[in-house]
């Protein structure tokens, strides 16, 4: 499974990067200054299987050790089992881990939950796909029924549904 989210993610970025009109010369991220992309904005789909986990937009791509590093106006779409749109995320900055199960988004991270409306509010957040389940150590504030509560460490599911914060601070 894990080899099927990288060789999906490396297609997309392949196949939509080309500056190109005519396409039939394939290019990859490596064929680009730096091993870098800039775009307005790049847009990489991630599946697992035949079922779309994250839809990203950013505005740089770059290859960083076989990882991908996005930047500038980060934008993931979060996707359940059903193919339905659960979150969105917006940060400064996300490192997609090609060889694991895991992403992670950093910089002024804002999750606005789809369904109920929450946000969550802090500095990092990892998201893991095959759990489904979203981390931060970082200080969060987390905005739930139009109550505000405040601490450090969060883990809940992909919905947003089952959340602890672990060191509630006011």
């Amino acid at each position: 499974k894990e080899n099927s989210i990288i060789y999906i993610i490396l297609f997309f970025i392949f196949t939509s990067c080309s500056n190109n009109e005519n396409n039939s010369n394939e290019q990859s991220v490596y064929d680009y200054n730096n091993n870098q992309i800039a775009g307005s904005p790049i847009i990489i789909n991630i599946f697992e299987e035949e079922k779309i986990i994250y839809k990203i937009e950013s505005d740089t791509l770059i290859d960083s050790i076989g990882n991908i590093l996005l930047s500038g106006g980060v934008n993931v779409k979060v996707f359940n089992d059903d193919n339905i749109k659960i979150n969105d995320i917006f940060s400064n900055k996300a490192l997609v881990y090609t060889g694991s199960d895991s992403m992670k988004a950093y910089g002024d991270v804002k999750i606005i939950s789809v369904q109920n409306k929450d946000e969550l509010y802090t500095d990092k957040i990892i998201l893991y796909n095959k759990t489904r389940l979203v981390r931060s150590n970082e200080k969060v504030v987390f905005v739930n029924n139009l109550d505000t509560i405040r601490g450090v460490g969060f883990w809940s599911d992909f919905e947003m549904e089952n959340w602890t914060i672990d060191k509630v601070s006011g």
